[in-house]
């Protein structure tokens, strides 16, 4: 298959394996969608856990792929999406990294479970925060480096990716202001889960529209792409 048949058909892929969480009433013997962490899923006290586990490191693998395709088509087009499609990729290795160091204990669906916080936990944690970072700084490589182009599809791209990166942050406060809202606990879950929706939709829009654009690969690349580099 050809990059520029495979890319939209990774990145489509990848949008929808990030949101493996919603087999969670098929596959999981406990569940809580609305006030529970998906991370919860995975736990190595829950039996299923391992299937969460490969599931969400198997989405990683297919951001990381989707970076690796967009790389030559978006990323030769401008160092600030060079970077972006950079930032992407790194979320790709969090994800595989998040799935492959579960938490010790789905305290919400065990409760009254508590962490070990062993090595594996704070490994896990360190992760999120880092995630959370790279993910903020994505969007805002994205937004500002597709808005700079001079197609409407892409620019209309950026307005998107603006939108989607504000609504991604908007979901991420609402579940840190949980510790602060006892009230906010019981849907913290629906935070969380609404933004792996908003970063699943963005995913598919960016491979629809990458699709679109002219294969590097065949020499494809107007000259201006190239002198902007």
């Amino acid at each position: 298959m050809s990059r520029s048949r495979a890319l939209p058909v990774v990145g489509i892929l990848a949008g929808l394996a990030a949101n493996y969480w919603a087999l969670e009433t098929l596959l999981a013997d406990r569940t809580d969608p609305a006030g529970s962490w998906i991370s919860d899923l995975g736990a190595r006290t829950e039996s299923t856990g391992l299937l969460f586990d490969l599931l969400e490191a198997g989405s990683g693998l297919l951001v990381i792929a989707f970076a690796a395709l967009l790389m030559p088509v978006l990323g030769s087009r401008s160092r600030r999406l060079r970077w972006a499609v950079w930032a992407l990729l790194a979320v790709g290795v969090c994800t595989v990294i998040d799935g492959a160091f579960p938490l010790s204990c789905g305290e919400t669906l065990a409760e009254p479970c508590e962490l070990r916080y062993d090595a594996v936990d704070i490994l896990h944690g360190a992760e999120t925060f880092v995630s959370i970072a790279i993910t903020i700084a994505m969007f805002a490589l994205f937004a500002t480096g597709l808005r700079a182009e001079a197609e409407q599809g892409l620019r209309r791209l950026g307005a998107w990716t603006a939108t989607a990166g504000a609504l991604w942050i908007a979901c991420n406060v609402m579940m840190g202001a949980q510790y602060l809202i006892d009230d906010l606990g019981e849907v913290k879950g629906l935070f969380h889960r609404g933004s792996q929706v908003i970063l699943g939709a963005w995913l598919i829009a960016v491979a629809l529209t990458a699709g679109r654009l002219p294969d590097p690969g065949r020499g494809d690349v107007p000259r201006a792409w190239q002198d902007r580099r």
